[in-house]
């Protein structure tokens, strides 16, 4: 499936599939939104009910992220703006998180977040003081 959206926008991205009795079969293929290809994955599991995970932005990465099972609250805000929120609830459905935008995040019981990122892993991409983050808008 062919992707055609904002690449500076947060967005929910339906990630295509297969439903029948013999289950779902859900699959990425072909995007333009990482054009080097998925360069990481990450699966944050056992997180205790409502425990907030994220909490940080990037300063050049973006990511897809994805409710394998369960349900996945998300905030995203960029700094000086408004938080959008978004309900992960179904494994065919995708965000879209640009770089610069602070991510928080909070699990149902036994939910299960499925990560892609354009990049891999660089500690010095991430920027997990909110204070500092915010001041970037003010600039």
């Amino acid at each position: 499936m062919q992707l055609h959206i904002n690449k500076e926008k947060v967005q929910i991205l339906d990630l295509g599939g297969k439903v029948n009795l013999g289950g779902q079969l859900h699959f990425w293929e072909k995007n333009d939104l990482f054009p080097k290809g998925i360069q990481r994955c990450f699966w944050i599991t056992a997180v205790p009910e409502n425990e907030s995970r994220g909490n940080h932005a990037h300063w050049k990465e973006s990511q897809v992220l994805v409710a394998l099972h369960g349900v996945i609250q998300v905030e995203v805000h960029q700094p000086g703006q408004q938080a959008q929120s978004f309900t992960l609830d179904q494994p065919g459905k995708g965000l879209f998180v640009p770089p610069m935008h602070w991510v928080k995040t909070l699990f149902s019981t036994d939910a299960v977040l499925l990560g892609m990122s354009d990049r891999e892993f660089s500690e010095s991409d991430y920027i997990r003081d909110l204070a500092y983050f915010e001041s970037l808008g003010s600039g």
